[in-house]
């Protein structure tokens, strides 16, 4: 079973690619592919910590409107970002798109070999334990980490 915690995390800022599902199947991987080529052009705005090194990328799954709602598979058309982390004030330079995500709480869990158990994992442990997923889930790649996290924004339901 994947261990699943919960965070906090205040408003951020992505920069990059985006991409929808009318593109097809493996336009999610298309898209991180063209990032790793054209991301030179971004990569002095990404945010650093405090050691001066690059906070992370971001894989932000949206819905139409930009509202970060949870997706309805059935109508409408899912947005997807590849990007990495800058400061708020940070200028998208043409071709690029900039994106602000509103503050969250969320369940997190490092993705497993089989991202889809660990999404299964997620989901199981938010219906078993009081959870509501209100937003769509997001992928994040540390920069010294093989492992991809996923989060879901969530709010804790009322007894």
């Amino acid at each position: 079973m994947t261990e699943i915690k919960t965070c906090h995390l205040e408003p951020f800022t992505v920069i990059g690619l985006v991409g929808d599902n009318s593109a097809g199947p493996g336009y999610i991987g298309r898209l991180w592919e063209e990032i790793n080529v054209k991301g030179k052009a971004i990569m002095h705005l990404a945010k650093k910590d405090s050691d001066g090194k690059v906070v992370g990328a971001w894989g932000l799954t949206n819905d139409e409107t930009l509202s970060y709602m949870p997706l309805d598979k059935k109508k409408g058309k899912s947005l997807y970002m590849a990007g990495i982390e800058v400061e708020d004030n940070a200028k998208a330079p043409k071709g690029f798109t900039k994106w602000k995500v509103p503050a969250f709480d969320y369940l997190y869990a490092f993705a497993e070999m089989n991202k889809l158990n660990t999404i299964h994992d997620i989901l199981d442990y938010a219906a078993e334990n009081g959870w509501e997923i209100i937003g769509s889930p997001f992928d994040f790649m540390p920069p010294d980490s093989q492992n991809m996290v996923l989060f879901f924004p969530v709010k804790k339901m009322e007894d």
